[in-house]
């Protein structure tokens, strides 16, 4: 699971930072959160492979968060795009998407999907779901949560204990069939575990919400947005500081925090924005546009 954050601004780009746009690679899908004004020439910089987008969750209607989707749709249809993309985000989403695809002159080589959901509904795919989650902001907004199903491991330390580390029995007991070896006989339940799916969580635009904290429980990694200091905060109504951010991340037991949605008034001090998280969160950075974060698959023996 690899996490890129393609733009990471607040309201208005800057010379270092692009508008909200956030991609996802996991199992093969590519996952875009969010799509601000610029992301299709950063997708391209980076080399993030544009054409390989299945879906895109808008966190809600507010420009930043969506401002690069046209361009970025007629560029898919001007390099030859046949499959599907599929466009998800709060109500209205289908309104608003259409609108979007009725500015100017163009045909589409591919079909759309438009699907709005509502706060906790959930998206399933054969690996993963993606959760809506409601969050508190001024307009209808959500965050999402994207979950790895459960896995089925065997645990190395207890093959070790059994001897079974090079047996090509293991294969037996993943699928649940009891084994002879050594003389004795082993059952799947004492090699093999159910181990909890990673999860990632984006928050979009918010302030501090309990719907967030009780969806980030136990995340590995945290995208919070942190638009401004806790000094600041009071006067930016359904946004979060990177104090509030880190509370957050400290009360779901998350085990990373990403600062995102960065005011531009820090552009050239985001340090501050990190250390005031570092205060309440150890495990706490702020993003800069094109980082990429790795989530490792969890292991029954960590």
């Amino acid at each position: 699971m690899e996490i890129h954050t393609v733009g990471t601004s607040s309201a208005v780009p800057t010379a270092e930072r692009g508008l909200p746009a956030n991609l996802v690679k996991f199992d093969g899908d590519h996952i875009l959160f969010d799509c601000g004004e610029g992301t299709q020439l950063e997708l391209m910089e980076e080399k993030l492979g544009i054409m390989k987008l299945d879906r895109v969750f808008i966190s809600h209607w507010h420009a930043d968060h969506f401002s690069g989707l046209l361009g970025l749709i007629q560029t898919l249809e001007m390099e030859g795009r046949e499959r599907p993309l599929y466009i998800h985000g709060p109500p209205r989403t289908e309104e608003f998407t259409e609108r979007i695809l009725d500015t100017g002159y163009f045909s589409r080589s591919y079909d759309i999907y438009v699907e709005h959901m509502t706060a906790g509904e959930v998206l399933e795919q054969e690996e993963y779901t993606v959760e809506a989650i409601g969050v508190d902001h001024s307009v209808t907004a959500f965050g999402y949560a994207l979950r790895e199903r459960p896995q089925r491991k065997a645990n190395k330390d207890k093959m070790q204990e059994l001897g079974l580390e090079s047996s090509p029995k293991i294969g037996r007991l993943m699928d649940g069939e009891t084994i002879d070896w050594d003389g004795d006989r082993i059952d799947p339940d004492q090699v093999v575990e159910e181990v909890p799916g990673r999860k990632f969580v984006y928050t979009g635009d918010t302030a501090k919400c309990r719907s967030v904290v009780r969806a980030a429980e136990d995340a590995d990694l945290l995208l919070h947005e942190a638009t401004v200091t806790e000094e600041e905060v009071g006067d930016r109504y359904g946004h979060s500081s990177a104090r509030q951010a880190a509370e957050v991340a400290s009360e779901a037991g998350a085990e990373r925090l990403v600062l995102t949605h960065i005011s531009r008034r820090y552009r050239n001090d985001p340090e501050e924005l990190e250390e005031e998280a570092q205060e309440v969160f150890d495990n706490a950075q702020v993003a800069d546009d094109g980082q990429r974060f790795k989530v490792s698959p969890h292991r029954p023996e960590d």
